[in-house]
């Protein structure tokens, strides 16, 4: 390889160094962890930098196509508790609805999606909340996990992320908020964005929207 590849190369390095260095987030306890976006960001790099050699282009110029395309799904998380047992479950007693008496199970999962302002740079932010509702007695609460996945107008998985929902401690009403941000090539694109609540790993139910970005507004739509 010549010093001017092996140079190129040193650079895509770097570029992708830098979104490590800018990606890296601190959790609770103090300590760091590397950010999904940032993992997406050196997985891109290295690759549109391999595909622009193979192709006889620019290293340096891939990386950062590489990076950037990394970049376009960045997931983020946070669950909480918003309502108690006692509350919750009083609810549907009221409404005749039957509380199990040994067990947590789900009876209700609602999302809504909602759009961010536009940025500076194009993209768009994406708010996905759901709110979930266990009722029921026991000492055993369900693990619950959320799903989440885009997809492209070609029905094209983009990305897709699961997460455990932390604050669950028995029944009571739980709300989770993720994230992400949508390109400014994805205008006029349409997106399927998905939500499955699932509970000691079975599926209680999937919330479909689709989601499309004009000049100034993001369309959202329950999906058919």
């Amino acid at each position: 390889m010549s010093n001017h590849g092996i140079a190129l190369r040193r650079s895509a390095a770097c570029l992708a160094g830098v979104f490590f260095l800018s990606a890296c987030v601190t959790n609770p306890d103090g300590s760091t962890r590397l950010d999904d976006r940032a993992t997406g960001a050196l997985v891109g790099a290295a690759a549109g930098c391999a595909l622009a050699t193979a192709t006889g282009h620019n290293c340096l110029v891939g990386a950062a196509v590489g990076a950037a395309v990394g970049l376009m799904v960045g997931w983020y998380f946070e669950s909480k508790k918003v309502a108690d047992a006692s509350q919750l479950n009083a609810e549907y007693k009221k409404r005749g609805q039957a509380v199990p008496r040994n067990e947590v199970r789900p009876a209700k999962f609602d999302t809504v999606v909602r759009a961010g302002a536009p940025e500076s740079d194009g993209q768009r932010e994406v708010k996905v909340t759901s709110n979930t509702d266990l009722i029921g007695y026991g000492d055993k609460a369900p693990e619950v996990t959320q799903k989440y996945a885009l997809y492209d107008e070609n029905n094209k998985l983009v990305d897709e992320k699961t997460e455990r929902v932390a604050s669950v401690d028995g029944a009571g009403r739980y709300e989770t908020n993720s994230k992400f941000k949508l390109p400014a090539s994805a205008k006029g694109k349409k997106y399927t964005v998905k939500t499955t609540l699932l509970a000691d790993n079975k599926t209680y139910k999937e919330n479909s929207y689709k989601v499309t970005l004009l000049d100034d507004v993001i369309l959202v739509a329950m999906a058919d």
